[in-house]
């Protein structure tokens, strides 16, 4: 599900922001069927497309490993910083499952609603509604990576 705060991350990445977008069911659903790495893949290969997708395609470069494992030290110590603070109720998983599994919600907005909703000071990180949904999904004794949820 896109929202008027996805619609803002969307318009500031084009004004020259970055974006890390996860792999997630929403997502893929929502880009017919094609992971985001596979249709940026496509792009790169034919270089087709409108000028301002040619333009994004460019900007694109390749991490090295030492910023890629920069930023898997980074995103790892962020999960598990959520992993201790955000706690749900039964209450709370249910709402979580029916926004994930029945409205399609991604897991950024699945972090926006429960930030809101806990007072959270954590937005739309999609690392946070990752913890909400694996922690939700474990209280109902489902998997937050496998259907229905992901």
């Amino acid at each position: 599900m896109i929202d008027p705060d996805d619609e803002q991350i969307i318009k500031d990445a084009k004004d020259g922001g970055a974006v890390l977008v996860t792999w997630d069911r929403v997502l893929l659903l929502a880009a017919g069927g094609m992971t985001p790495y596979e249709a940026l893949g496509l792009a790169k290969d034919f270089g087709q497309g409108t000028k301002e997708a040619q333009a994004e395609v460019s900007r694109l470069r390749t991490l090295s490993p030492h910023e890629l494992s920069a930023l898997m030290d980074a995103g790892n110590k962020t999960y598990q910083l959520f992993r201790q603070q955000i706690e749900l109720n039964e209450w709370d998983a249910s709402l979580i499952r029916s926004l994930r599994v029945t409205k399609d919600y991604s897991w950024r907005a699945i972090a926006r609603f429960c930030s809101r909703m806990m007072n959270g000071q954590w937005g739309g990180n999609q690392l946070a509604g990752m913890v909400i949904c694996e922690k939700a999904a474990k209280s109902l004794g489902e998997d937050f990576l496998k259907p229905p949820w992901n």
